[in-house]
């Protein structure tokens, strides 16, 4: 028996995910669709999904596992217009950086005994140079040597889960299990703060009168620090992720300008000691950052033994169907 997994949106993510599980095409079919044709082909050319449907309706009323990858302004209408179509026992799985935002979005439109899990994956520590998110930056091992994180809150459906933790199996990383608030929180500061300096910074320049002989000498240090402008989490509707993560957002920008103060007051009162240790212990801290993510040899491993191995896939996705009828 094999079974349909989806996924809407051929960027990076989505495609990698195809990529990861092509060893396992006897037990899963894949199946991708993308708002630009052009994609489809691409992705068909490199084994990435094995049909590639135009519309994305027959991309989804069979599957058993519906994969959204798409930018975070435009989940909302998807989940909507995709909602009716799914069969009972489906599972919804979302690979955005916001959790508690969709889960409401989803409960709104998500009709009974179908399934969702807040599904998002972090990347194999040898491609993290690679900045862009489109088709060209996919690869079959994007998500080894990696953790992928759950959202698993009291509402979580248990056999909904242990599949996303068995999926996670097949794509070769490892599940990181977190509670929806707790995983905003963190997003906030490592996913969404990088990308607001970027955008922050890039307004601190331009309507300076020196911006316009200062772009001349731009160079590395510049590129670097705006690059991240390019990796915007949303298509049009930019910033909706911070709204989405109003609370944890301004937290960590009040952070930010605590950091940014501390700064300012060493360097004003000539505190050149004290400044020395302030780059020093920033600079430390991210080489052991770099060092430990390489390495990936997390100590909360050890956490998710009982984890599901790959051959308890399909049992996972038997009997959704068939569960939680209301009772008169």
């Amino acid at each position: 028996m094999t079974i349909q997994l989806t996924v809407i949106g051929l960027s990076k993510i989505g495609v990698s995910i195809g990529l990861a599980l092509k060893e396992h095409t006897d037990k899963i079919v894949r199946v991708g669709h993308d708002r630009n044709p052009s994609n489809h082909s691409k992705a068909k050319e490199i084994n990435a999904f094995d049909q590639v449907p135009g519309k994305i309706t027959t991309a989804v009323e069979e599957a058993d596992i519906i994969i959204l990858a798409v930018p975070l302004d435009e989940i909302q209408d998807t989940i909507e217009f995709i909602a009716p179509l799914l069969k009972p026992g489906a599972v919804l799985m979302d690979t955005s950086p916001i959790k508690v935002g969709i889960d409401k979005i989803v409960a709104q439109f998500l009709p009974e005994d179908r399934y969702f899990v807040s599904f998002q994956p972090t990347l194999n520590p040898k491609y993290l140079h690679e900045t862009g998110d489109s088709l060209e930056f996919a690869h079959e091992d994007l998500f080894n040597n990696s953790q992928i994180v759950i959202a698993n809150s009291p509402s979580s459906d248990g056999d909904a889960v242990k599949l996303a933790a068995d999926l996670t199996k097949f794509l070769g990383a490892n599940p990181f299990f977190a509670d929806p608030y707790e995983i905003d929180g963190l997003v906030a500061a490592y996913v969404l703060l990088p990308k607001l300096i970027s955008a922050a910074y890039i307004h601190s320049v331009i309507d300076q009168p020196g911006w316009r002989e200062g772009r001349k000498i731009a160079g590395t240090a510049f590129y670097s620090i705006t690059e991240n402008i390019r990796n915007l989490d949303e298509r049009e509707e930019f910033g909706l992720g911070s709204k989405l993560n109003k609370e944890n957002t301004i937290r960590t920008i009040n952070d930010l300008m605590y950091a940014l103060k501390d700064l300012r007051e060493l360097i004003e009162n000539d505190e050149s000691k004290e400044l020395q240790m302030w780059f020093d212990k920033a600079l430390t801290e991210r080489n052991s950052w770099e060092n430990e993510r390489y390495k990936a040899n997390w100590d909360n491993f050890e956490d998710y033994s009982d984890v599901p191995t790959s051959g308890d896939f399909l049992k996972h996705m038997l009997g959704f169907g068939k569960r939680r009828k209301k009772i008169d």
